[in-house]
């Protein structure tokens, strides 16, 4: 901000050097046209003293607004009656003198334009010149500060939800050169962070898995002891009622352990997903808008194709932030695994289906490998040396399924096509 104080300051000081010339130059001029007006009439009254001459023949020195539009003489001895020397214009009365000193008539001078005028015409261009530095600055604030302000201000917002897909572009301008650059930091570390939490979430799950398949065998091994002690085969068939009764209890706490190592093995990450629905309404254009905003540029830069074709725009019951956020894994996934010939999605809707494809071509998977995408941690095999922890799409199947819908992938030839249906 320290380079504008410059800019700041001279137009403060031009306002105080206006606000101190405007008012002398009027005055000035003021008293100018008063000074010639003056210096005219006695010169003419003069003239008309001598000679009754009234045509005016000195006009070097004098300008138009100085000389009179209209001169009338009148004499005493012509007139008959009161006399009425007044008039609607700028008038003023000269006397005409005889040698004795008498007076021997009147000369009545009128203008017919007003020198107020001048004060009025440059009172306008005070006002011009002193509001065309505010109009221009209003001009400089909107295009520089409120209107990058207003599309930064929406950064935030989708960084706290994860929808921050990349930077906010830097700009040449100064002002908001140190936000950026903050704010694209902040993006980064919490995308590290993201992708760290998601690895030691894989780590936890590598450990639990690990313990919980070495649990299973001796629990296995113990629930036969129980049972064989408890049907008494170390006793030649027949078991002792205290055995058996221990027995029992040793083969229900190891069915316990059991059905505990099943569960956690079911859902070894514990990612159940504690997402909660925020449900408003909106228009199918709208995603693409967003979509549009959030990716265009940044595929520009990777010169990969994209389009997005929307077919109508209904009317969406749904969740749009979260419907957003689904998009942008499965674009994140169409730039990570595909080939870079283009990525395509179509918007639609088909009886009280929303339907949402994304398709691109690249790396695909086999048949096989198909019913296990969605599942958390899971990882195909086109993802060798591929960054990821495995729980993006298991993220968005968990959130468009508790919106009432559900994800699939499809494969056809070199093209992969994942479908969103609300």
């Amino acid at each position: 901000m320290k380079q504008y104080r410059k800019y700041i300051i001279a137009v403060i000081i031009y306002f105080l050097v206006w606000a101190v010339f405007a008012p002398c130059i009027g005055t000035k001029m003021t008293k100018s046209s008063s000074k010639n007006r003056v210096a005219f009439m006695n010169r003419m009254t003069a003239q008309i003293n001598e000679t009754g001459d009234t045509n005016v023949y000195d006009r070097r020195q004098f300008n138009d607004d100085d000389i009179a539009d209209n001169v009338e003489v009148y004499y005493l001895d012509e007139m008959d009656g009161d006399i009425h020397l007044g008039g609607e214009n700028n008038t003023y009365v000269w006397t005409l003198m005889n040698e004795d000193g008498s007076v021997k008539g009147f000369v009545k001078y009128e203008y017919y334009h007003d020198p107020n005028l001048r004060l009025i015409a440059l009172a306008e261009i005070s006002l011009f010149i002193a509001g065309l530095p505010l109009v221009i600055f209003a001009i400089y604030v909107y295009f520089n500060i409120l209107r990058p302000f207003q599309r930064f201000s929406e950064y935030p917002v989708k960084l706290s939800k994860g929808l921050a897909t990349e930077g906010i572009p830097e700009t040449k301008n100064r002002l908001f050169g140190k936000y950026v650059w903050g704010m694209n930091m902040l993006n980064d570390k919490l995308e590290a962070d993201r992708r760290q939490i998601d690895r030691l979430m894989y780590d936890r799950k590598q450990f639990v898995s690990i313990i919980a398949h070495g649990i299973k065998t001796p629990v296995a091994n113990i629930k036969l002891y129980s049972e064989a002690i408890e049907t008494g085969l170390y006793r030649g068939g027949v078991p002792d009622e205290k055995d058996k009764e221990v027995a029992a209890k040793i083969g229900k706490n190891a069915d316990d352990i059991a059905k505990l190592v099943s569960e956690i093995l079911d859902d070894p990450g514990s990612l159940k997903s504690s997402y909660e629905p925020e449900i408003s309404s909106f228009y199918l254009a709208d995603i693409k808008t967003r979509i549009t905003d959030d990716f265009s540029n940044r595929l520009k830069v990777s010169n990969i194709p994209f389009s997005i074709e929307l077919q109508g725009n209904p009317m969406v019951t749904s969740d749009f932030e979260a419907v957003v956020r689904c998009i942008a894994q499965i674009m994140e996934n169409a730039i990570k695994y595909g080939d870079g010939t283009g990525i395509a999605m179509k918007l639609y809707r088909q009886d009280d289906m929303t339907f949402i494809s994304v398709r691109n071509n690249g790396a695909t998977l086999s048949e096989s490998e198909l019913p296990f995408v969605f599942n958390c941690y899971w990882r195909g095999s086109n993802s060798t040396e591929k960054e990821g922890s495995g729980i993006g799409l298991y993220e968005v199947r968990s959130i468009i399924r508790t919106l009432g819908g559900d994800v699939m992938m499809k494969v056809e030839g070199n093209t992969t096509e994942v479908l969103i249906y609300l």
